[in-house]
């Protein structure tokens, strides 16, 4: 039996059934450390023999009525397989094992921008969903129509922290959810999704393809500027009159660039 638990809190291991007639019960664990403890021992009519390990040291609460067991506050280091060993008579026995994993509980998710470019009445979006310090932590995106949570929410494909869209400039009332959760816990977080396009620090103004002009035609600046400059140091070694004239006209372009 699969038991998940949130570290902290309280988790109780109980028989689905009892059997009739019963005459000993154990229950004992293998941690995930590697470590076997015996928690308790219970004969009917005497009281509970709890094992002398230090490591539940006043966390185990045995239950006679119903031979559960309960650790309260249950810790990471408590992950680790719970067996409860049921002397039947006869050479009989009969177990009921449980695998016990506790996690941390999951704090809200940070859900931040990292990139919007509009471009042609549209907004290319890349979000990113991180729960600083968290292990074992899976994410999931939905987006719905308003800030609360909805079963009508259209989940996403793909379970990463990154989230990339294409939102539509004239649309409303979208919003885009993250879900962070453990076997134990989740948590999310909200994003609206006309405001990822209303605001003008999500991204640049300029479209791809207009940066890509702009150095472009930076680029055909420099090779004009570099012939320019080649022409006039060739002119310059033509003779004694040229060269001052050349000097002349390398000095203008010279003035020229100090002006720029």
């Amino acid at each position: 039996m699969e038991v998940a638990a949130i570290a902290g809190e309280s988790i109780q291991l109980q028989p689905v059934k009892l059997p009739e007639p019963w005459a000993e019960i154990t229950w004992k664990v293998t941690l995930d450390s590697a470590e076997t403890y015996r928690i308790v021992t219970f004969n009917k009519g005497e009281p509970p023999d709890h094992g002398s390990s230090p490591h539940f040291i006043s966390r185990v609460t045995f239950h006679p009525e119903n031979l559960s067991l309960q650790i309260d506050p249950v810790k990471k280091s408590d992950s680790g397989l719970y067996t409860l060993i049921i002397d039947i008579g006869g050479a009989r026995e009969d177990i009921t094992k449980f695998r016990v994993s506790v996690f941390d509980r999951v704090r809200q998710p940070n859900l931040t921008v990292l990139s919007a470019y509009p471009e042609l009445g549209q907004c290319n979006v890349t979000l990113s969903c991180s729960v600083p310090g968290a292990d074992r932590v899976t994410y999931s995106w939905s987006r719905g129509t308003s800030w609360i949570p909805s079963d009508r929410d259209h989940q996403l494909p793909g379970s990463q922290s990154l989230l990339h869209v294409v939102i539509n400039a004239d649309t409303s009332d979208v919003f885009y959810r993250c879900n962070a959760s453990n076997r134990a816990s989740w948590a999310t977080d909200t994003v609206d999704g006309k405001s990822l396009c209303d605001s003008p620090a999500t991204g640049p103004s300029l479209s791809h393809c207009a940066v890509k002009g702009i150095l472009l035609l930076l680029a055909l600046g420099a090779m004009v500027a570099m012939t320019a400059a080649t022409h006039v140091l060739t002119r310059d070694g033509t003779g004694p009159d040229e060269k001052g004239e050349g000097r002349s006209q390398a000095a203008a372009v010279t003035g020229l660039g100090g002006l720029r």
